[in-house]
Parts: structure tokens; sequence; C-alpha cells
């Protein structure tokens, strides 16, 4: 079963404080996790947040380049439409992140996963998980 969830990937306002950031990061990157952990077996969960992470690191990669050259590789590369909206909303809440102080650009990209862990449910047996994961 095929569900369309690029709603949870975009961005309302970039006019966000930092909480309110953090929440939205929550209701979108957090919530396509969590949502993809639950439709596979255990076993494929740190496989999975692995991903994740390497994701971020790959958006941080393409940050800096100009939107022509990233929709080039990705078209070069066969990214499909659904990991061309991942990778370069990955990328927009980068830049929010940094541009809010919540990351430098020295830290790890998978930081952002980390900002809404802090604002999730705690006691979630899933973002428990994806935390320690991601230590």
């Amino acid at each position: 079963m095929k569900r369309d969830l690029s709603h949870l990937l975009k961005t309302q306002s970039i006019d966000m404080d930092q909480e309110s950031f953090k929440k939205h990061l929550v209701q979108s990157i957090l919530e396509l996790i969590r949502i993809e952990l639950q439709s596979l077996p255990r076993e494929e969960w740190k496989r999975t947040v692995k991903t994740w992470s390497k994701i971020c690191v790959f958006a941080k990669s393409m940050m800096s380049k100009p939107e022509v050259e990233r929709f080039e590789f990705y078209k070069r590369h066969n990214f499909d439409p659904t990991m061309v909206h991942i990778s370069e909303s990955v990328i927009e809440k980068l830049h929010t992140a940094i541009s809010l102080g919540l990351v430098s650009p020295e830290d790890k990209p998978d930081k952002i996963i980390r900002l809404a862990l802090e604002v999730a449910d705690q006691k979630d047996e899933i973002n428990t998980f994806i935390g320690e994961t991601l230590k």
C-alpha cells in the first residue's frame, strides 16, 4: 500500500522560534521515520535509522550546491520524486536549523533528528530506540 506522505515534510514557515521548529521536526522528519519503523520488523529498525542519518549527511553535502546542480545530480543518479523531495526537505530543514542557531555547520547533520527527539514523547519505545541508535 502506497500513501503520499509528502505533506509531512513541507515547512509551514521559516519564521519560527526554536521550540516551534523542533515541534515541526517532530511532525515532519521524526514522524516519517516512525511510520517507516512501524511498518518494518524490529530487526530492521537500526539499519533504517542509520539510513535516515545518512540521508541527513547527504543533504548537508548538497546544501552548498545550487539548486540546478542538485537537480542535475538527482536526475543523473535516477532519484525518484520521493527521494528528491526528502533530500530537498532535509536540506531546507538543515538551513532553517542553522539559521535559528540550533545546529552549527560543524554539527553532525542528524542533529535535526535529535532536536526533534528533545520535544517528542520520551516514553515512546520508537523514539527511545531512535535516540539510542543515533548516539
